[in-house]
């Protein structure tokens, strides 16, 4: 049997200092993990929260909040209802703010579009059924506009308000127009996320309204909604709504739908 060797005084402090930074690392460790089950003090800790797991390089981040989520007794219908439109928007905060790079905010909404995909088909059915006149809003993200994630928020929360929506992405007026004078629709959607976008918001309403003989009622949602009335003034808007629900409360979306457009020039 070997007699070891007596270990010098500069290795085994060596050692100790790394047996006291794997010990630190270790608790550190604990107590990131203790903070992120932890739930936050209010909604707005959970959207902050949802927000930059969104954003992460892993791809799994921001399913591990959401199971803290409804851990902690956040139901499915709140988690698509307020969190995900919230997160939406404090992603778009981020960006403007420029806290956050464009490739981070992209992978986001890549992300929270596929939960607005996910929402459980038995609430969509159940939904569904609640539609009895018909209703139809046709839903425009103008070629001009960089962002689509809100409509697709917006639109999934109409859908389960009883709204049937057709999407229509990156349309110019021309696009717009063919679809009105070839379908009946009930409102005519447009998305402004930023305000500066909103003067060819106005061009584009103008160009539609001097086309078009009959026109659904044109609502202008997004974040560039601060104030309803000076947008839909700007824009010349029938309304500028914040919401979803506000939107087919101001539109009345339960009575007959108008008759088709036509072309009148």
């Amino acid at each position: 049997m070997g007699i070891r060797a007596p270990v010098g005084g500069s290795v085994l402090h060596a050692r100790q200092q790394q047996a006291i930074h794997d010990l630190v690392e270790s608790a550190l460790r604990r107590v990131m993990a203790d903070r992120e089950t932890a739930a936050p003090p209010d909604r707005a800790g959970w959207v902050a929260r949802l927000s930059i797991a969104l954003m992460s390089d892993a791809d799994t981040s921001h399913r591990a909040v959401i199971g803290a989520m409804l851990s902690h007794g956040i139901g499915t219908a709140e988690l698509h209802d307020f969190f995900i439109p919230a997160a939406a928007r404090h992603l778009g905060d981020l960006w403007v703010r420029d806290r956050a790079s464009f490739v981070e905010v992209t992978v986001g909404a890549g992300r929270l579009q596929a939960l607005c995909r996910e929402r459980p088909s038995s609430a969509a059915r159940r939904y569904d059924r609640r539609v009895a006149t018909g209703k139809t809003v046709l839903m425009v993200v103008p070629g001009f506009e960089d962002h689509s994630l809100g409509a697709f928020v917006a639109a999934a929360h109409l859908r389960r308000l009883g709204v049937w929506v057709h999407m229509g992405l990156g349309l110019a007026a021309n696009d717009i127009i063919d679809l009105l004078h070839g379908q009946r629709f009930s409102v005519l959607g447009l998305t402004a996320a930023t305000p500066g976008t909103l003067d060819r918001t106005a061009e584009l309403v103008e160009a539609l309204r001097s086309r078009l003989g009959h026109l659904p009622t044109i609502v202008v949602g997004g974040r560039a909604v601060t104030d309803t009335m000076t947008v839909a003034e700007r824009t010349g808007a029938d309304y500028a709504v914040r919401t979803a629900r506000e939107a087919v409360e101001r539109c009345g979306l339960t009575s007959a739908a108008p008759p088709v457009a036509k072309i009148t020039g």
